[in-house]
């Protein structure tokens, strides 16, 4: 009787001591899990997501980690062929022109996943895409979304001067479209989309960037202002435990979003830096990484969690970017329903040896 409970002891200690250490077995970092929930979007043109969107950020997460080859048992695996991935991306972009019906949205990021990868566009592509951005100039200043239409807009020209960058060209009457940039300003302090639009968050972010590239950021209307403008969207209220830190996308929201957060923080830091509340915004953004997946997800409705996505872990790396804080996510993590699946085979295996050993005994002592 004894010996049995003795031995009831052991097996019992040895299923606690594998309970306790199987979540420290499994531990990844925060890192590991972002960069393994973008390869996991990857799909078989090697292309990202469902946008070209989706894959200029994943390719900018990946470029940051230098991520194209891994190390594995076998040697290097190559997640990334970038000549083939380049030669995807310019056909992407020979399409878009063969067909006539060039989104300069779709352009931009397509050029933007270039950059990533280090490439040069051929010669000929080169031209015919600083030829289409001279097309879309405005008279007035700004550029339009297409080389028919005769209205500018504050994104259009973003594209339009981040392209014009990467091509390494200078766009001419830089003045002029500067003053066009400031007449989109509002009275609250932030920036539409054109000369008539309501100020939004994008807009507004994307006015003080190209302020700052093109300018000088006290050519400002009210600086004052548009910094009040963007600190006005930041919840502050400890007891709002799923959106404290973060920023609101517009003022009737009731959730924050990476997104909004990150055009603020951005903002905000390029107006002055010391106006940003950075441990609580950093704590959310952590806070937000999806225990499921691994990825970043916005929270809506309280406690319910949404669904991880590039843009939203995108974004979440840019703030912590922002911030210096991208050794944070160096931190050594575990996901739960992970670890409860590991710990339900510990067990199961356990429990099998355990009536091996019984078969055993009792055959011997038969």
């Amino acid at each position: 009787m004894k010996f049995k409970i003795r031995n009831i002891a052991l097996i019992s200690t040895f299923i606690i001591f594998s309970i306790l250490i199987t979540p420290i077995a499994l531990a990844k970092t925060r890192e590991s899990y972002l960069t393994d929930f973008i390869f996991e979007k990857q799909k078989d043109d090697e292309m990202f997501g469902a946008t070209y969107q989706d894959t200029a950020y994943a390719l900018e997460i990946i470029d940051y980690y230098n991520l194209y080859q891994i190390p594995g048992l076998f040697g290097s695996e190559i997640k990334i062929n970038i000549p083939d991935f380049r030669d995807n991306l310019e056909s992407a972009i020979s399409t878009i022109f063969s067909s006539e019906e060039i989104i300069l949205y779709d352009l931009y990021y397509l050029i933007e996943s270039l950059d990533s990868l280090d490439t040069s566009i051929n010669s000929l592509l080169k031209t015919k895409i600083s030829r289409y951005i001279n097309e879309t100039e405005q008279m007035n200043g700004g550029f339009s979304s297409d080389n028919s239409t005769s209205t500018a807009d504050m994104i259009s020209t973003f594209f339009a001067f981040e392209i014009k960058e990467y091509l390494n060209e200078q766009i001419n009457n830089q003045t002029l479209h500067q003053d066009w940039i400031l007449s989109c300003n509002n009275t609250d302090g932030g920036y539409g989309g054109n000369e008539t639009l309501s100020s939004s968050l994008l807009t507004s972010y994307l006015a003080v960037h190209l302020i700052e590239k093109i300018g000088d950021l006290n050519q400002l209307e009210n600086r004052t202002a548009t910094l009040n403008y963007f600190k006005s969207f930041y919840v502050g209220d400890s007891n709002d435990l799923y959106n404290y830190g973060g920023y609101l996308p517009d003022i009737f929201s009731e959730n924050t979003l990476f997104s909004s957060t990150f055009y603020c923080v951005s903002a905000i830091n390029i107006l002055n830096a010391a106006e940003v509340n950075k441990l609580p915004t950093v704590n959310w953004v952590l806070n937000h990484q999806n225990f499921e997946d691994g990825g970043f997800s916005n929270f809506f409705g309280g406690t319910v969690q949404g669904l991880s996505s590039i843009q939203a872990s995108y974004y979440a790396f840019k703030v912590l970017m922002n911030f210096n804080e991208l050794g944070l996510l160096n931190e050594e993590i575990f996901m739960v329903e992970f670890n409860f699946i590991i710990l339900l085979v510990v067990i199961v295996a356990i429990a099998a040896v355990i009536a091996l050993l019984f078969f055993i005994w009792r055959k011997r002592k038969i």
